[in-house]
């Protein structure tokens, strides 16, 4: 997909995908306190850049006394909410002008959808305040155990949207490259509103006895331990 294709697929995605269901809607909001609870353990105020900030739903769990946000955003649904409540920049991050220095950069369930991650990675360093954090949340792990079952099936694999399949060690790497510390890894799942844990097992094991036996898994796999992954890296 380049540029120009994920502009169209995004254009509207707030509208026809994300926000088209009730019972995924309050998931989802479920996890951003989940989420945020987790990066409120190393950033308790200051100012924010959500990459990818959709209608501004994430943002809208920081403390407006304790944090200033901001949002990046290319679908023009998503970019109409979030301006509601918050500044946003409306664009491909790794090519919008922005003068302001951040605390904490936000990549939630955002940077497998990027072409050329390493552009939006970068571009975020050289916005972040010393001893400021990257947060990249709600992203597949490749090293879950369903990855390697599943196959194709995995329930994280979708071409049409997830262009790479990533995992930690793979961020871990390229931040120590560039001088940051990997302060903090979760892997959301018992806690999830997904988690269905005799249910999820049992297909996992049904997966297993196929493998051993030379057949092919031909179901999509359930929600499972390490499927996502949550980072947090501090700029030494």
């Amino acid at each position: 997909m380049n540029f120009n294709g994920l502009n169209e697929y995004y254009k509207n995605y707030l509208s026809t995908v994300h926000q088209n269901k009730d019972k995924e809607i309050k998931d989802r909001l479920k996890m951003y306190t989940l989420e945020r609870q987790h990066i409120g353990r190393y950033v308790s105020s200051g100012s924010v850049l959500d990459v990818g900030c959709s209608g501004g739903y994430f943002l809208n769990t920081f403390d407006v006394d304790s944090f200033q946000c901001t949002g990046v955003e290319i679908g023009r649904d998503a970019v109409k909410e979030a301006r509601s409540k918050y500044k946003v920049y409306e664009g491909r991050f790794a090519n919008i002008k922005i003068q302001e220095k951040f605390d904490l950069i936000i990549f939630r369930g955002v940077i497998e959808h990027i072409p050329y991650p390493k552009t939006y990675l970068n571009k975020a360093i050289s916005l972040l305040n010393d001893g400021g954090y990257i947060y990249i949340t709600s992203t597949p792990d490749s090293h879950a155990v369903c990855c390697d079952l599943f196959k194709e099936n995995w329930n994280q694999h979708e071409p049409e949207a997830h262009l790479m399949h990533f995992n930690q060690n793979h961020f871990k790497k390229y931040f120590n490259e560039v001088s940051f510390e990997c302060v903090g890894v979760e892997h959301f799942y018992r806690e999830t509103p997904y988690c269905n844990i005799d249910s999820d097992i049992l297909k996992v094991s049904e997966a297993i006895k196929l493998k051993n036996d030379g057949k092919s898994v031909n179901f999509r796999s359930p929600v499972f331990y390490e499927n996502m992954m949550s980072l947090v890296f501090k700029k030494k």
